[in-house]
């Protein structure tokens, strides 16, 4: 296929990602924190995928959803301490070493690794559900740093980028990097500005900066995982661009960063 044939496709993906994303928005707090409940589970799924796509572990992979949901559901309705949760997901995880008793097949390795996807993922999606029932204006702040960046980054590479930035990634240039990070922190500024405006501009220009660097950040780390486990892409559910994670990569970390942002400035 050639560069209008995946740009086609691109684009697509791109359409029907905010569609999703636009109309859960405007059906409100519980559609949307179902949507992202669905994204999470979907970005857990790629994760599992990437690294334990041949192994038989159907039910540590089942026991994985159900403690992402578990986990989601509490801080949204049930209210449970999460020390409790993180030592019930433990507990969980570690328990099954003894019971398989292959090291080939699952580990202490295999359960903190499992452990950690679950709540790093859960973490990005859950804040971005808190962030929409705090505002929905700082909810569509989060994307806006990561797609706006990641758009300008992508195009301006592909029509001036020549010296690459980093072998994690080959298609990354230089000069991509810079065009969507001001991008990123000149029209996010301005929409927190102009939308939010509970700080002052000079802390959101600080904000939108950290933001973007993350945002670019978090595609560098999605995409080293990718290259570590030798895949292209994390899977195909998205037309032009891969997977969840090969899409939600920057959004991920651009929520955690706007949760310690918030808390500091």
């Amino acid at each position: 296929m050639g560069r209008g044939g995946n740009m086609k496709r691109r684009l697509l993906g791109a359409a029907i990602v905010l569609f999703i994303l636009i109309t859960s928005l405007i059906l409100g707090e519980i559609p949307f924190s179902i949507t992202m409940i669905v994204v999470a589970l979907l970005g857990l799924k790629e994760l599992i995928d990437i690294k334990y796509k041949k192994r038989k572990i159907n039910i540590i992979k089942i026991l994985c959803y159900l403690l992402m949901i578990l986990f989601m559901i509490n801080n949204l309705i049930l209210k449970i301490d999460n020390k409790v949760m993180i030592c019930i997901s433990l507990i969980l995880l570690i328990l099954p070493v003894i019971f398989y008793n292959d090291k080939d097949k699952y580990n202490i390795n295999d359960s903190l690794y499992l452990f950690g996807i679950i709540y790093f993922i859960g973490y990005a999606f859950l804040n971005i559900i808190d962030m929409m029932c705090i505002s929905i204006y700082k909810c569509i702040y989060i994307f806006v740093i990561a797609f706006i960046t990641d758009t300008y980054a992508y195009i301006s590479g592909m029509l001036i980028g020549k010296h690459r930035f980093t072998d994690i990634s080959p298609k990354k240039t230089i000069e991509g990097c810079l065009i969507g990070g001001v991008m990123g922190v000149f029209i996010g500024s301005v929409y927190y500005y102009s939308l939010v405006g509970d700080l002052l501009f000079i802390k959101t220009i600080i904000m939108s900066m950290v933001l973007v660097f993350l945002s670019e950040m978090g595609d560098l780390v999605f995409s080293s995982i990718k290259r570590y486990f030798d895949k292209k892409d994390y899977s195909n559910i998205i037309p032009g661009h891969g997977g969840i994670l090969d899409r939600f990569d920057s959004v991920i970390f651009v929520s955690l960063g706007m949760l310690i942002m918030i808390n500091i400035l």
